[in-house]
This record gives C-alpha cells, structure tokens and sequence, in this order.
C-alpha cells in the first residue's frame, strides 16, 4: 500500500512539473531569461573597454599593464626623498607579528663556497644515478642537496664538478658543513681564478681575501639575497652627493648582512649609498623665460662654478652697458652668445632625475635652443622645466646613523605596501601637461567652439531645406531631392582634396572656417530625416495659421519648430557626434596647435607621452569621452523619438 502510494505521489509530481514547464508564464520566464542573458552579454562587450578604460584613468601607469591584471585601483604608497623629487617605493615586512613599512636602503647577493682545503672524502657518483638538486638549508647554510643511491643505500650528497664519462664528483651533506661558508658574491667574484687538486681531482676555484688571509674556494651555490629595509624616516634625511668626492669606508653590519660606507670629501661622517643616478639641472620654464638673457660671450668673465640652491652650476659676472656688474648663472653656453640668469633669479633652479625627462622638447630663446619638458610634477605641483647646464652622475646618500633602525629581510618577505584608492592626479596632471606648445583645455574650447558653430549651421541650413522639400512646390522638386540625395552616396575622400583646394584658395587653411562653415549650407543626412519628420506634421495646422495672415516664416518658427522638437534634437546630436569625433578634417586643415581640437589634440597627446605617461593618457582619454556620454544620457528620449517619428510617414 506504502509503495502505491508513493509512486501516486511522483507521477503527480511529474504531471505538476509538465504543466508548469508547458504553462505560458514558465515559457515567457524562460524567453525573459534568454533575452536579459543575450543583453547583459552584448552589454558587456561593449562596456568593458570603456569600463578598462575608466578604470586605468584612476590607476598610476605602473597598474595599467601588470600581469595578472590589477582590476581595483591601487596605490603603491610612496614618499620623497630628501629635499629631490625622487619618489621611493614602501614596502611592507611582517616583523614580530606586526607589519611594518619600510623603504629599501641595498641589497647583497651571497653564494655558498667549500673551503679547499678543508674538502674530503670525495666520491664519483653516475649522473643517472643521482637526482636533481633541491634548495636545502643544513647548519644555517643552504645547499643544492642531491640524493644517490647506491648498493641499495641513499645518501645526501653535493655535486661539485662534472667527471668523466657522465659522471659527477660529489661529497656527502655531513662532509661538506665543516668545510662550507657563506661570502657575498661580489667578494668571491671580484676573487683571482685559480686551478685546484683535491684528492686527485682538478676544480676550478677562485683566491679569496678574508680578515683572515687569502683562501681557495670552490663555489657550489645556489645564491641568495639579503635585502636591508629601513624605516620610512630613513628616506627624510637623505642628500645628493658628487661621486667624485666619495671614498670607501669599509663596511657596516646589517643583521646577517652588510652595507658599504663612504665618507665625502674630508668630513668624518659616513653615509650609506642609496642610489647612483644621473641627474639634470631643471628650471621652471616661466621663471627661464621671464629672466633669462642672452649676452654676448664676450662680455661675461671667465667661467667659475657657482652654487644655486645647493645645485652648482657654471657661472659668471656680467656687465650690461649704463649698468652694474651682475652674478649671473649660466644656463645656455655658446661660443658666441649664452643664455644666461642672475642668480637671486633662479629660485626654482634645482636637479631633476634625468630618466623622468623622456620627453622633451625642442624651444628657442631668443634663437638659442634648449630643451623642455612638459608635464613635470614637484611636490603635487604639475609644470614645464627647462633644462639648462650639463647632466652629471650624482650619489643619493643617508647617514649611516640610520642603520641602528635598519634590518635585513629576505626578498619573499618583502610586499608592496597598496592600499585601494581611486587616483584622479591624473586628470589634473593631463590638464596641466603641455601638448604639442599648448594645453588640453584649449582643445576642449576649441572643439566645443566648432559643436556650437556647426549646431547653429545645421539646424538653420537642414530646418529651411528640409522643410521646403516636405511642403513647397516647386517644378523638378523631387529631382532635386533625389540629387540631393546621390551626395550621400560620395565617399569623403573623393571629395576631400577638391574641397581642400577650395579652402586653400580662399585662405582659409589652418584656421576654423572649413571646419564649421560647410554646415551652413546644409546635411544631405540631416534635410532628409527632418524633411521626413516634417511629412508627418498635419498639413491642416499651416493652412489655418495662412488663414490668420502667417507667411513661412511664422509657420516655421511658431508651428513647424515647435512640434519638431525631438527632430530638431537628433539633429544637435548627430551634429554634435560627428564634431567632436571628427579627426581626419581638422588633422589635414590645421597646423596650429591651439586650434586643434580634443580628437587631434589626443592624437598629439598620444604621441608625445603615450609610452611614458599611460595614467595621463587614459585620463585624456577619458575626459574627451565624457561630453558625448553626457549629451547622449541627457538627450537619449529625444533621440530615440526623433528616430522613430521621422520614418512614420514618407
């Protein structure tokens, strides 16, 4: 009985499902289901490229391109060394359970080396016999250990040389730790190759200087890194110094590790080096242009060098005609004429890292030329520099009287200190940095200076036309339509150098007239889609303004405009798509930078600083896609109805 009731109850089960699944609600869930799932996939492929590049605007470049990808924002925190604009890297280090930020002050590499002669019981070992070595630590010392098995016993042994006839020279594990040490790998590389015989075997060593005298070394590996990590204060207090006046100081203890020392010049203090780096003397470009001059070489005193905000650079003293003599800095040297600066002029004169200037550009002053570099960032502050005087190599030092709060670490213990942000420098540094001799917010002006124009042209030229070809008669009226047409049938390039010959005739090339002046005379596109929504307005609306005495014009200003307010907003839109997206016309008309708009200045932007500044770029990017991301959510229901209305009656 149990078991015909149960079966009863499944088949009923099954009959509910069947109803269900064949029901209209089920079928119209289902159909909802499919259509949302192929729409938020379309969806996808078509944000995500604006969503990546929304989201690498607000990324430093070094985010942009890693592998894996960096999907969130993220900021890798740093922080200015002494008084430059050098930015170093934080890192985090767990230390006692608690995790510490910490910048990085050197590194050393060491190997595992066998003392010579200390080394026995040497062993010849068949390579098939013997495995692949494994990183292992025995006695605080890491060794690449192999295991060999022989006469049905395994032994942990070191490969220390190849043998002969495929076979390798090896000692046991236990052998080996008496006779092992760990050196730096500059010291046993910087060693005098030597041949050694041990047992009967040759190998191939290296002389090693000790505090204990000269040793025979075998190195066996495998190489490891110490890294010393400081606090972040370390960095406040570092300064560049002349490598030229820098001598050993020996050596100061780190943990496991050291750090060389160097003294500068006579001074009994010692200091860590923490970089070596070339460095160019800087200016900010306005303060150049403002006080420098040019002067006759002759007129300035034999060069001497002359210390500028603790940058020292040539200098000089000149004397203007009817004037004082002058100290000034020399910042442009020729053999006829130098630019010049005095020296209380030159406040902002400082060094800048010369691997950051990689993308300078040509100036002239008064016909002399230097180099400039736009978009240069100093202390939150976005500028042009000039670069004046010579590079040199200079040393980052700090005191060694931070190694009392220096450690070392090895590198799997070393993490970037990132925390999320959304970073907008980049928005403020791309409109700060100079493009092609001007600035991104005059591409901006200029751009929405040709939309106005060419809104204004459109509306007025395509609202007559479209009109007169929807009401008016005229013999050959349709001819003329279908003429009218035919022109959309013409590919641009056909027309484009005729045009341009027009234009150049006229004078008119590099200046804003072709770019907005053919509006004026009307869009075939556009007259046949108003002429369209017109055909739809009733006819019976005009006759009975005519009956009140309006002549055309009223019509089309109080009754035509009026009712074609979605048409009239399809066309601002359309018209407002294709100027600021228009790339080719204003990239063949124009050579003035300063009326270039956003499409060709992006283009410039591009070029000039597409490989260095990937965060500026996208931020660029990203500014010139707004306005159309506005207009279009702003203006979508009139769109979509001026669309729809002006193909409801022909």
């Amino acid at each position: 009985m149990a078991t015909t009731t149960q079966t009863s109850l499944v088949a009923r089960a099954k009959t509910n499902w069947q109803e269900y699944r064949t029901s209209k609600s089920w079928q119209r869930t289902l159909r909802y289901l499919v259509s949302y799932g192929v729409l938020l996939l379309g969806s996808a492929f078509m944000l995500f490229p604006m969503l990546w590049m929304i989201s690498s605007s607000l990324k430093p470049s070094w985010q942009i391109f890693t592998q894996p990808p960096i999907w969130i924002p993220q900021h890798w925190e740093e922080i200015q060394v002494g008084n430059t604009n050098k930015m170093l890297n934080l890192w985090q280090v767990t230390v006692n359970g608690e995790t510490q930020k910490v910048i990085q002050m050197g590194l050393r590499r060491y190997t595992t080396v066998i003392n010579a002669s200390l080394l026995k019981n040497l062993q010849t070992a068949p390579a098939d016999e013997v495995s692949s070595a494994t990183a292992t630590t025995v006695g605080g010392l890491t060794f690449n250990v192999r295991t060999w098995t022989t006469n049905g016993q395994t032994f942990q042994v070191v490969a220390l040389a190849k043998g002969d006839n495929n076979t390798l020279i090896v000692a046991d594990i236990n052998d080996l730790q008496s006779a092992s040490i760990r050196l730096p790998l500059d010291v046993v590389n910087g060693g005098k190759n030597t041949a050694l015989q041990v047992e009967g075997k040759d190998f191939r060593g290296r002389e090693v200087a000790l505090d204990s005298g000269t040793i025979q070394v075998i190195p066996i590996g495998p190489e490891s890194q110490l890294t010393v990590v400081g606090t972040v204060g370390t960095a406040s207090s570092a300064t560049l110094a002349d490598p030229a006046s820098l001598q050993d100081a020996g050596f100061a203890s780190v943990g496991h590790t050291e750090l060389p020392l160097v003294t500068i010049g006579d001074q009994p203090d010692k200091f860590i080096i923490l970089s070596k780096e070339t460095w160019q003397p800087v200016i900010n470009e306005d303060e150049f242009n403002a006080n420098a001059m040019v002067v006759p070489r002759v007129d300035l005193t034999e060069d001497k060098p002359v210390t500028v905000n603790n940058v020292v650079v040539q200098g000089a003293t000149y004397t203007p005609q009817n004037g004082n003599p002058v100290q000034v800095a020399i910042m442009l040297s020729g053999t006829e004429q130098s630019a010049v600066i005095p020296v209380d002029k030159a406040s902002s004169l400082h060094l800048a890292q010369l691997g950051g200037l990689t993308t300078t550009h040509g100036a002239q002053i008064k016909r002399n030329p230097y180099r400039v570099q736009d978009g240069y960032t100093l202390d939150g502050t976005t500028r042009s520099v000039a670069l004046v005087g010579e590079p040199r190599d200079m040393s980052l030092v700090i005191p060694e009287s931070v190694v009392n709060d220096a450690f070392d670490v090895t590198p799997d213990q070393l993490q970037r200190a990132l925390y999320p942000e959304l970073r907008f420098d980049g928005y403020k540094e791309a409109l700060q940095t100079k493009v092609a001799e001007t600035y991104f917010p005059t591409f901006f002006r200029n751009s929405f200076l040709l939309v106005l124009l060419n809104t204004i042209g459109h509306v007025l030229s395509c609202i007559v036309v479209g009109y007169a070809f929807a009401r008016l008669r005229a013999p050959g009226k349709n001819f003329f339509f279908i003429l009218l047409l035919g022109t959309m049938m013409l590919p641009y390039p056909v027309t484009l150098v005729p045009v341009y010959e027009i234009f150049r005739d006229l004078r008119m090339v590099n200046t804003l007239w072709p770019l907005f002046l053919r509006s004026f005379f009307g869009n075939a596109f556009l007259i046949f889609m108003l002429r369209q929504f017109f055909s739809t307005i009733p006819r019976e609306l005009e006759e009975a303004a005519r009956i009140d005495g309006a002549h055309v014009g009223h019509i089309i200003r109080y009754i035509i405009i009026p009712l074609s307010k979605p048409a009239i907003a399809t066309v601002i839109i359309f018209t407002f798509w294709w100027t600021w997206n228009s790339f080719l016309e204003p990239f063949i008309y124009l050579s003035s930078p300063e009326l270039f708009p956003v499409s060709v200045g992006l283009n410039f932007f591009k070029d000039q600083y597409g490989t260095i500044y990937y965060d500026r770029l996208m931020a660029a990017s990203v500014l010139s896609m707004v306005p159309m991301i506005v207009i279009f959510f702003f203006a979508q229901r009139y769109f979509i109805e001026g669309i729809q209305l002006t193909g409801m009656k022909g």
